[in-house]
C-alpha cells in the first residue's frame, strides 16, 4: 500500500509541474509513458452474485505509441496488491481509440504472470483532462472478465492516471 501512495504522490508532483509548464511547442509526439493505479470497485465470481469493493490496488507503469492520430497501442505491467498483501504481477497490453478530444474507449487484455497465468478481457471507456500539451491525467472505468480458464468472473474496475508524451 506503502508504493501505491508514493506512486500517487508521484504522479500528482508531476501533474503540478506539468501545469506551470508553457504550453507551447509542438503536439505531434508519438510515445508517451504512464503511471496509474487501478482497484476493482465490484466483482462477481463464476456462479455468484456480485460483491463490493475488493481492497485491492494494482499500480502500474506503461508504454504507450501512437500508431495513427486516433489509435494507440499500450503494455502496461504492475503488480496486484490485496488487502495489502502481494497477489500477483500482470501484464496489460491494449488498444486505446480517441473517440473525441477528451474521451477515448479501451480495450485491454490482462494476463496475469505470477503466480499463474490466466487472460481476462477488459473493456472500457475513459476520460483525459489535459495539463499541457505534453502531460494529462485520466480516469477509465472497464469491465473486466477472466476468460482464459473456462469460468467466466465479472469485475469492474476503475483506474487512475498520468501521462507524459514524447
Amino acid at each position: 500500500m506503502k508504493t501505491t501512495v508514493l506512486a500517487m504522490v508521484f504522479c500528482w508532483s508531476l501533474a503540478a509541474s506539468a501545469a506551470a509548464e508553457d504550453a507551447g511547442g509542438t503536439t505531434n509526439f508519438k510515445h508517451y509513458v504512464t503511471v496509474l493505479a487501478t482497484t476493482t470497485v465490484a466483482y462477481r465470481p463464476p456462479g455468484e452474485s456480485f460483491d463490493g469493493f475488493q481492497n485491492d490496488v494494482t499500480p502500474q507503469i506503461g508504454y504507450g505509441y501512437l500508431v495513427t492520430p486516433r489509435l494507440a497501442l499500450e503494455l502496461d505491467a504492475g503488480p496486484t496488491y490485496s488487502h495489502g498483501d502481494y497477489a500477483s504481477f500482470s501484464l496489460v497490453p491494449g488498444a486505446i481509440l480517441t473517440l473525441s478530444p477528451r474521451f477515448y474507449g479501451a480495450l485491454r487484455f490482462v494476463i496475469p504472470v505470477d503466480p499463474e497465468t490466466n487472460l481476462a478481457v477488459s473493456p472500457g471507456l475513459g476520460a483525459v483532462f489535459s495539463l499541457s500539451s505534453r502531460h494529462a491525467l485520466y480516469v477509465e472505468a472497464d469491465v473486466a472478465s477472466f476468460v482464459g480458464r473456462g469460468d467466466p468472473d465479472l469485475g469492474v474496475t476503475l483506474t487512475a492516471g498520468f501521462i507524459h508524451s514524447f
